[in-house]
C-alpha cells in the first residue's frame, strides 16, 4: 500500500457537527510518517466548499499539507479516483480506499483490486456491503482505528 484515498464527510469530517473527528490528525501524521500518500477524493456540494476553505483544506494550511491530492466534485467519484492514480503513478493493488459508504468507495476499490477499508460509522453504518459492493479488506468503527489495519 502506498496510496491512500479518504473520503472527506464521515470518514475524516463530521458533516453533523461540522468538525473534524478527534482522531484524523493523528492518523494522518502517522500514515505519513509511515510514507504513505495521502489524498481525498469525495463528493461534495458547492456550500460544503466554504466548510473546506475554513478548515484549511483547499488553501495551503491545516490540513492540506498532508496530502498529495484533494478532489471534490459533486459526481463522478470514479473518474476522480482514476485520475488520482493515474497522477501519482501507483499500481491499483498499492492502493487503499477508505470510505463510509459500501456503494460507493468500497464498492469501486473492491471492483478494481484496491484495498478498502470500510469506516462503519455514522448516518450509513447499516449500509451493508452485498455481493455487488464485495466485503471491505478491512471495516473499522472509528477513522483512529486505521493505525492498526494491515
Amino acid at each position: 500500500m502506498k496510496l491512500v484515498i479518504f473520503d472527506w464527510g464521515r470518514t475524516l469530517y463530521d458533516p453533523e457537527t461540522k468538525v473534524l473527528f478527534p482522531e484524523t490528525k493523528e492518523v494522518l501524521e502517522h500514515l505519513k510518517s509511515e510514507g504513505f500518500m495521502l489524498a481525498i477524493v469525495a463528493l461534495a456540494t458547492a456550500g460544503q466548499e466554504k466548510i473546506l476553505e475554513r478548515l484549511g483544506i483547499i488553501q495551503d494550511e491545516q490540513l492540506a499539507q498532508y496530502f498529495v491530492s484533494i478532489k471534490f466534485d459533486t459526481e463522478n467519484k470514479g473518474a476522480m479516483y482514476e485520475d488520482t492514480i493515474r497522477e501519482h503513478k501507483v499500481e491499483f493493488g498499492d492502493v487503499t480506499i477508505v470510505d463510509d459508504r459500501v456503494i460507493r468507495g468500497i464498492a469501486w476499490g473492491n471492483k478494481h483490486g484496491c484495498t478498502t477499508v470500510w469506516v462503519q460509522n455514522g448516518k450509513f453504518a447499516q449500509e451493508l456491503p452485498s455481493k455487488e459492493t464485495g466485503e471491505p479488506t478491512y471495516i473499522i468503527k472509528t477513522i483512529g482505528e486505521i493505525k492498526n489495519v494491515g
